[in-house]
């Protein structure tokens, strides 16, 4: 295992967002193919996602890095 202490704090942000995202869709897409969710109930968790991410809006630290990953979700949303 890589020792990540040597890593910026935005270089360590930035993996943490990636792993997170990457489990996040994978546990989505899983739920998915062995049928335990529907698509539209797949759909409705990254509605939720983008409600929660408008909510959020007051308490975000950088308007550019929320419009940025509020794109992210509407252009998975737009492919399904």
């Amino acid at each position: 295992m890589k020792d990540l202490e040597h890593l910026s704090p935005l270089h360590a942000a930035t993996a943490s967002s990636l792993m997170a995202g990457a489990l996040q869709a994978a546990l989505i897409q899983t739920l998915l193919r062995k049928k335990m969710i529907t698509d539209e109930e797949g759909r409705e968790i990254y509605e939720q996602a983008l409600l929660m991410l408008e909510t959020s809006q007051a308490v975000a630290s950088s308007q550019e890095v929320l419009e940025a990953a509020r794109e992210l979700i509407e252009q998975h949303l737009r492919r399904h």
